[in-house]
């Protein structure tokens, strides 16, 4: 089988640091000669972890566009490689800088430095999926059977995810990180410090004013407070209100419960006892880090460290695999290509799942701001009623939605094409193909049909994360 080796890299932008993570990517074909080509990543070696990186702002609400590409180009200096030398990367802005008045325009300019990108502003539900993913949190799941909980403890924001047999079951988000104040140089004087800090100071009496010293008894009672809210939050005490005000869009539910827990994020090597004395950072990371180790997560001998903390959400970068959707796909009045459409997962393995089907397909629209490829396993050999059933569902979540992307991993594409054709009319155009399955994170490119339109070329392009 042929191999084909690539030089990737990932960038995350996150509210405190921004890092790179050079690869070396080997791409082979696992079919057999008699089979439609399958190349995927058969081995990925990292040839050069930069060191992390102060995210550069120029106001309060912007990224500082310039400052950050020097960054990420002296790491490529550094690491020595040529931006030409890449073909394949990711650029993922998370947290706090996320928010930033320009950062979907930062992750465009720096997308243009070389190779094809995988480009996201990751909100919390997709970066809470990423970092679980990237963690191994996700992986850990899935080997040990157990439900895990990942917790990535960013700068401004805490993303939680549970992952049960390897899919992520649940989601939250909570404005809970290391640099949610910050201090002068002598590590106790205020410099500024984020609203959900004013809320926390009130919460345990605490004053907080720009200027003001905040003595390391203070900060550790902040810090136990924080911790406080992530028990909250994974059903290890009761929910209070500084909870639900800290909560960002929305909280795991409150019944969720996990077996084991792991933690990643910028906080992370803190709470495992580690942490990055080369840069000062000047604000509550260690001090979060320290009441997370000693608060009620570590109580029952259920807490992993997982294979990767400070650099979960992205350590590899882009890489492209391509699939062939084949002889049930259904099409009409689609305009080819469709680039870059991100995959929204949802769970639909048997018809049991019929119910809530509609809410899971909206929820994906939402996630990824209104525009995505649906992707689904499907039923491998579904009865007339629940395909019937199910095109129901799927008509009316996907009515107002433009395009109408459907992808599938088992071969029902045609006779659900057809059902969604009869509900939606013949002036409808819609794509819906199978043979193909997806995971959160990929993205696709969807050419135009080929042999006489029975057959779909599809370019995924998926993170390339670390087990």
């Amino acid at each position: 089988m042929r191999e084909e080796r690539l030089l990737s890299v990932g960038i995350d932008i996150g509210t405190s640091t921004t890092q790179c993570a050079f690869s070396a990517l080997t791409l082979q074909n696992t079919a057999s000669s008699f089979s439609i080509p399958r190349v995927q990543i058969t081995e990925k070696t990292v040839l050069y972890r930069a060191p992390l990186r102060l995210t550069p702002l120029s106001s309060p609400d912007t990224i500082d566009t310039e400052a950050l590409k020097a960054i990420v180009l002296k790491e490529y200096q550094a690491a020595g490689i040529s931006p030409g030398d890449i073909r394949l990367g990711a650029v993922i802005i998370t947290g706090e800088t996320a928010r930033k008045q320009n950062a979907r325009n930062v992750a465009q300019a720096l997308s243009k430095l070389a190779g094809e990108f995988v480009v996201a502003t990751a909100g919390p539900a997709l970066e809470s999926i990423l970092a679980g993913r990237g963690s191994g949190a996700a992986e850990l799941s899935r080997s040990s059977g157990k439900a895990v909980l990942n917790l990535d403890i960013g700068g401004g924001t805490t993303n939680m995810a549970l992952f049960v047999h390897g899919e992520p079951a649940a989601n939250g988000c909570l404005d809970i990180g290391g640099r949610l104040i910050r201090f002068e140089p002598d590590a106790e004087t205020v410099l500024a410090f984020a609203p959900a800090m004013e809320k926390l100071a009130r919460d345990v009496g605490v004053s907080l004013a720009h200027g003001r010293r905040l003595v390391p008894s203070d900060q550790d009672k902040l810090a136990r407070r924080m911790a406080g809210v992530l028990e909250e939050a994974a059903g290890l005490r009761p929910r209070t209100a500084l909870h639900d005000a800290l909560t960002v869009d929305h909280s795991l539910p409150a019944e969720c419960t996990a077996d084991l827990y792991t933690f990643s994020g910028g906080v992370a090597d803190c709470v495992y006892g580690g942490g990055n004395p080369e840069v000062p950072f000047y604000d509550l990371g260690e001090a979060l880090g320290r009441a997370v180790a000693a608060s009620l997560f570590f109580g029952e001998n259920r807490v992993l460290r997982p294979a990767e903390t400070q650099h979960a959400t992205v350590i590899g970068a882009g890489a492209y695999s391509m699939a062939v959707s084949g002889s049930t796909i259904f099409h009409q009045g689609m305009t080819f290509p469709l680039p870059s459409l991100p995959a929204g997962k949802v769970l639909f393995t048997d018809a049991g799942q019929l119910e809530g089907l509609e809410e899971r397909i909206a929820a994906q629209y939402d996630m990824l701001d209104g525009e995505c490829a649906l992707c689904m396993d499907g039923l491998a050999a579904p009865s007339y009623q629940v395909l019937e059933a199910a095109a129901v569902r799927i008509a009316r979540a996907m009515a107002s939605r433009s395009p109408k992307v459907l992808i599938l991993r088992h071969d029902m594409a045609k006779a659900l094409g057809q059902a969604l054709s009869r509900i939606w009319g013949k002036d409808t155009p819609f794509l819906c193909i199978d043979g193909i399955s997806l995971s959160y994170g990929d993205m696709v490119d969807i050419g135009a049909p080929l042999s006489g339109g029975r057959i779909v070329p599809v370019i995924v392009k998926t993170l390339a994360f670390s087990h």
